[in-house]
């Protein structure tokens, strides 16, 4: 695979979202770090995350040296069984799995649990990472399920009403359904939080076992014609763009 490598801008970029494109962390850690004073920029103290800096200004977190680093941005199609994380003594089969050496430090964007398949996006990018998991951006992800049962009409409202479980309140935002049959139902759902096993858990609520639950879009990327273990290379721009 030839992958198409960006280097972040020259101009002027705020402490925070420079650490971020260094990998260092996300740009919520970075703010952290800043205000305990864990970061310098040539030689001095700096606690504030809007400080400006250049390419060529020497930045130490927790003593550091940090540098801009090439950007990969990657579309992955988990395969159903493989975990998303890249090191798990217990686990049979990871993403790490299936990267090439040369993809050394790329990670998962978010997460998708073992027994579901379908898109997930990796790079080495921590602000677009930041971008497409922190809560307040929310970013949309569709995902194409199949339920064991019939879904009627009250049970979607339902769906999209929102359910409590384990003390945490879970919803739908949209639900699209496909075809439906005496013991079958294929829907598409789209949500913008990405709580853990959110899908899975709405839908034992409602008394449905989940047959398959495959993701097929985040934000504006999708799964297209990847099949599974397939990776490709994709353009960050084209994540943000309107639908």
């Amino acid at each position: 695979m030839v992958l198409m490598k960006k280097k972040h801008s020259r101009k002027l970029m705020r402490l925070n979202v420079f650490i971020a494109h260094c990998g260092f962390s996300s740009r919520r850690s970075a703010d952290e770090l800043i205000k305990k004073g864990q970061v310098k920029v040539n030689g001095r103290v700096i606690k504030e995350p809007w400080f400006k800096v250049k390419e060529k200004d020497k930045v130490l977190v927790k003593g550091n040296w940090i540098r801009p680093k090439n950007f990969v941005y990657l579309a992955f199609y988990k395969p159903r069984g493989v975990v998303t994380t890249l090191k798990d003594k217990f686990a049979s089969k990871t993403v790490n799995d299936y990267l090439s050496p040369s993809l050394k430090g790329v990670y998962p964007v978010g997460r998708l649990d073992k027994y579901s398949e379908g898109l997930l996006l990796l790079t080495n990018d921590g602000d677009f990472c930041y971008r497409l998991t922190h809560p307040k951006f929310r970013v949309e992800k569709e995902y194409f399920l199949e339920l064991k049962g019939k879904v009627i009409p009250s049970d979607l409202k339902k769906a999209l009403k929102g359910v409590y479980d384990e003390g945490e309140f879970l919803k739908v935002d949209k639900i699209m359904v496909d075809e439906r049959s005496r013991d079958r139902t294929r829907l598409r759902v789209i949500i913008r939080e990405g709580k853990k096993r959110e899908l899975r858990r709405i839908f034992r609520k409602l008394g449905f076992g989940i047959a398959l639950l495959k993701r097929i879009r985040i934000a504006n990327i999708r799964i297209g014609r990847l099949k599974p273990g397939e990776l490709k290379v994709i353009n960050k721009e084209n994540a943000f763009r309107k639908l």
